[in-house]
């Protein structure tokens, strides 16, 4: 028996995100940009098979939704959110940063 595939959305505010991160990175170094947006690819390609593996995002403050996240990248993360077999990304955070003022 085959297993279903999600569909996975990412909201325009994180892929925006995430490429002035790349674009920041690849200043310093072209290889490091590329290894990361791989590593993102990956992680998209994961939560299209099997996000529910994910484990739950819990922001300090509440939020009316079961968030989750993905990690990629050793210091990035995938927030986001399954509806029926939809995965809605709905950020991407660089760890080492205040990580809920996004989602607030």
């Amino acid at each position: 028996m085959e297993s279903e595939q999600y569909h996975v959305y990412l909201y325009p505010a994180a892929d925006r995100k995430l490429a002035a991160h790349i674009e920041f990175i690849a200043r310093v170094s072209e290889n490091a940009a590329v290894k990361l947006y791989t590593d993102y690819e990956k992680a998209l390609e994961y939560l299209e098979s099997a996000p529910e593996s994910c484990p739950i995002y819990m922001p300090r403050a509440p939020i009316d939704a079961l968030l989750r996240y993905k990690l990629f990248g050793k210091r990035y993360r995938i927030v986001f959110e399954i509806v029926g077999y939809d995965v809605y990304a709905y950020d991407i955070q660089d760890c080492r940063q205040d990580i809920d003022k996004n989602l607030v």
